[in-house]
């Protein structure tokens, strides 16, 4: 049998990779293990919470009760502007001048209903109302400021 020099080489490279896959799974494998048996360690001396023993004490009814006169006047005031509006609009005699200081008290009062409006319940019929009075000031507002009034 003759012996290449190339042949041995390559036998000698292939048994080192084998050999070195062989450590490095090894390895692998400890470190994975050690990993495991920490966490089982860790869970067991996981502290537990005490029984609850007072919750019968806690109320949780501490909302406060809002006071909805301020409101109701908020409310008032807004649906006066836009009937305002709607009177200006309907005069012949009213010029633009005439009707832009209430289209902005128009819009900074719905910027001041939204909160309101956000706060009431949806079975509230306030809300619907209110959505709608929002709508028609904001649209009327656009249309203003657009032009198409003129």
């Amino acid at each position: 049998m003759k012996i290449i020099p190339f042949e041995i080489l390559k036998n000698t490279e292939q048994q080192k990779t084998v050999k070195d896959k062989q450590t490095t799974e090894d390895i692998f494998h400890d470190i994975l293990q050690k990993s495991i048996n920490k966490s089982s360690n860790s869970e067991e001396r996981a502290m537990t919470s005490p029984p609850v023993n007072n919750i019968s004490n806690i109320q949780f009814n501490s909302i406060p009760t809002i006071n909805k006169a301020p409101n109701v006047e908020q409310v008032e005031h807004f649906l006066n502007v836009l009937d305002n509006y709607n009177n200006k609009l309907g005069d012949p005699a009213a010029t633009l001048k005439d009707i832009y200081p209430l289209v902005t008290t128009m819009e900074s009062e719905t910027d001041k209903i939204l909160p309101i409006l956000d706060s009431l319940s949806d079975e509230d019929e306030l809300k619907d109302v209110l959505n709608r009075a929002v709508i028609t000031a904001t649209v009327e507002a656009i249309k203003f400021n657009r032009g198409d009034y003129l």
